[in-house]
């Protein structure tokens, strides 16, 4: 008896009812595998979060943001003895990697000069000491940057390209504030405001950033949990810089996108890269007039960032939506930021060597944050400004209960 074997149109209709369930079930798929990768960044957060307090309970204050070796008052900083290094240094025996730590002290008494990218076995400097070491715990899963890269021009060292960084405060704001709150006017600020109102964004000149140190991790100072007057539970510490910024380049008239992550810049010699995690800032020349010393490192010829950090702030114009400000991208819009060679003239702070870098990430809608008591937030991407501010500041007196 012959069999009956499947005709092509019946082949057609199994294979169509494959492809709509395909379709149905891919979406809920990829949003499980989202959801994954979101609480795996949270506990990322988490553990930073933890090491900080861990460190505070060590050395009674947290580690410095962003620390200078050596700032430079007169004549020339010493060799070797400028670039300090960042947080994230100072947590690296709570997070598991005492070993790299411990490395890093001692190869620093003999080579501070934290720049030097020379490779050497044993290591002599401390790139050497973070050479092709991954560390999980700096790495947002969903962030589409790379989770490595080689440090410029020497094409030797591969080091880890982080997606967190810290919150060094926020500048001054009193836009869409609610009928009788105070205005928010933050005093701590390099360069300092230009008047006695709470500006809407930070200054544009002489750099188009604005340092503040209203927050807790901070260039060059070093505080207590205590400094947290509006309470733990309201202050934020660490949060994403986890994806691209797109902008539209103003030589070639067309969108683009740039990276702004806290590890990303000119350090050393050569085309820009990220991946120094472990730099603070440089000296820079105390002056008066439009220099600020080792303040994200403004000096009359030399340019620093300080780095690792961000200041929040508010973004308007060049179609921007009004008071921006959490997970701001700049995509689809019209915002122009100068990078490369002119990234030291950036619109609004924001740059590839720029203080004011807003809180970006690839996670749907939100932007991940621990705060110090150590517990980790979701801030939506329509969180006004004024509460990131507050959220970013330490001290502004006002205890935000729902964002």
């Amino acid at each position: 008896m012959r069999k009956r074997a499947f005709t092509l149109v019946e082949l057609l209709v199994v294979i169509a009812i494959i492809g709509v369930l395909v379709a149905l079930l891919l979406p809920a798929v990829q949003a499980a595998r989202e959801a994954a990768r979101r609480m795996q960044c949270g506990n990322h957060l988490k553990q930073i979060g933890l090491a900080l307090q861990n460190y505070h309970d060590v050395y009674q204050s947290l580690p410095f943001g962003a620390r200078a070796r050596f700032v430079q008052s007169t004549g020339t900083a010493p060799v070797g003895q400028n670039w300090g290094p960042s947080w994230y240094v100072g947590i690296l025996p709570f997070v598991e990697a005492k070993n790299m730590s411990d490395l890093i002290e001692q190869v620093s008494v003999t080579n501070p000069n934290l720049a030097d990218l020379s490779l050497t076995n044993p290591p002599r400097t401390v790139a050497a000491v973070a050479h092709n070491a991954k560390l999980n715990w700096m790495l947002c899963p969903s962030s589409p940057l790379p989770q490595q890269e080689i440090l410029q021009t020497n094409r030797t060292i591969n080091s880890t390209v982080p997606s967190y960084v810290g919150i060094s405060g926020a500048t001054s704001q009193n836009l869409n504030s609610q009928s009788g709150e105070p205005p928010f006017w933050e005093t701590r600020l390099k360069p300092p405001a230009s008047s006695n109102t709470p500006a809407v964004n930070g200054a544009n000149t002489p750099t188009g950033s604005q340092q503040s140190y209203g927050g807790m991790l901070v260039p060059n100072e070093a505080y207590g949990i205590a400094a947290a007057l509006d309470g733990t539970s309201n202050t934020m510490v660490v949060s994403e810089i986890a994806d691209y910024f797109y902008v539209r380049d103003s030589v070639a008239s067309s969108r683009a996108r740039i990276r702004i992550d806290g590890s990303y810049g000119n350090g050393g010699t050569g085309g820009f890269t990220g991946g120094w995690w472990w730099i603070g800032v440089g000296p820079g020349t105390p002056n008066s007039g439009t220099t600020y010393g080792s303040i994200f490192g403004q000096g009359p010829t030399t340019w620093y960032k300080a780095w690792n950090v961000t200041t929040i702030r508010a973004y308007s114009g060049n179609n921007a939506p009004a008071n921006s400000c959490i997970g701001f991208n700049g995509r689809g819009i019209d915002f122009q930021v100068q990078t490369g060679a002119n990234a030291t003239q950036g619109v609004q702070g924001i740059g590839q060597v720029q203080g004011n870098n807003p809180l970006v990430s690839a996670h749907p809608n939100v932007v991940l944050a621990v705060f110090m008591d150590g517990h980790t937030q979701a801030l939506t991407k329509n969180t006004p400004a004024p509460i990131a501010k507050r959220l970013a500041t330490r001290d502004d007196g006002q205890q935000v209960q729902d964002f």
